[in-house]
């Protein structure tokens, strides 16, 4: 068993929760406060019901497959898949993000619709895929789409005026400039509005496995808290302090 289950008044007090967490910051990391934003908010969350949390952190596909076969409760975060709603319970959006277009602030741009971008030098992360716009433009070999290894190349290739556009989600984005380029260089950068994200991905979810039934029971007090935490102002409060860096090992966050 995975965690004791009583009926007394105390019993969700002595319950744990073990679950599968990775590397992706901000959101997730061994190495962040909290582990990450969405590992805070998902502990706090569970906490307001009396739930202690057990973070393993392990690859994301092993972690998965340890939710899936019972050795864990679950694994935070995920997008919507209809080839795992059979194996696990959706929780509430745990937090929405969204794949927008990073450019220099120097550099003048707009777009509507996915055509606007011919002529661009749009920039690109080896094995990542964007949305069907992109990978259509890709595979038609009329757009000037240039992948490298990494999403911190990819902001390199901004500053050094390799590329105009490059689509990254938006949290990971700051992040990554908080934390690999000076104050001064990260002023350079900005973001255009337009989400890439289709809007039925754009949110994020705990999953718990189907492989114990129990978890459908952790899955609505884990809701409970969740809308309890939203409604305390601390949830927002959390993702102020994502923006203002405040995860980071040497910075303050409750």
């Amino acid at each position: 068993m995975l965690f004791i289950f009583q009926l007394s008044p105390t019993a969700w007090s002595e319950v744990i929760v073990k679950l599968a967490n990775g590397e992706w910051p901000p959101y997730h990391s061994i190495n962040l406060k909290h582990h990450g934003v969405a590992s805070h908010i998902i502990e706090e969350a569970f906490a307001l019901e009396g739930i202690k949390v057990h973070y393993h952190f392990v690859p994301w596909k092993r972690g998965m497959k340890m939710a899936e076969y019972g050795e864990l409760n679950g694994t935070a975060v995920w997008r919507y898949q209809s080839d795992i709603q059979e194996k696990f319970y959706y929780s509430d959006p745990v937090f929405t993000s969204e794949t927008v277009f990073f450019h220099l602030k120097s550099f003048p741009f707009a777009w509507n619709e996915f055509t606007d971008l011919k002529g661009l030098r749009i920039g690109g992360t080896i094995g990542y895929t964007y949305n069907e716009d992109y990978r259509k433009a890709e595979a038609s070999k009329e757009y000037n789409i240039q992948r490298i290894s990494n999403d911190e190349l990819n902001f390199s290739m901004l500053l050094r005026n390799r590329i105009d556009i490059f689509p990254i989600t938006k949290e990971v984005g700051y992040f990554l400039l908080q934390t690999q380029y000076t104050q001064n260089q990260a002023g350079l950068f900005t973001y255009h509005a337009k989400s890439m994200t289709p809007e039925h991905e754009r949110t994020l979810h705990l999953l718990l496995s189907k492989h114990d039934e129990k978890n459908q029971q952790l899955m609505a007090s884990f809701n409970k808290g969740l809308k309890k935490l939203k409604e305390s102002g601390l949830y927002h409060q959390y993702l102020k302090d994502l923006k203002e860096g405040k995860y980071l090992q040497n910075a303050d966050v409750e």
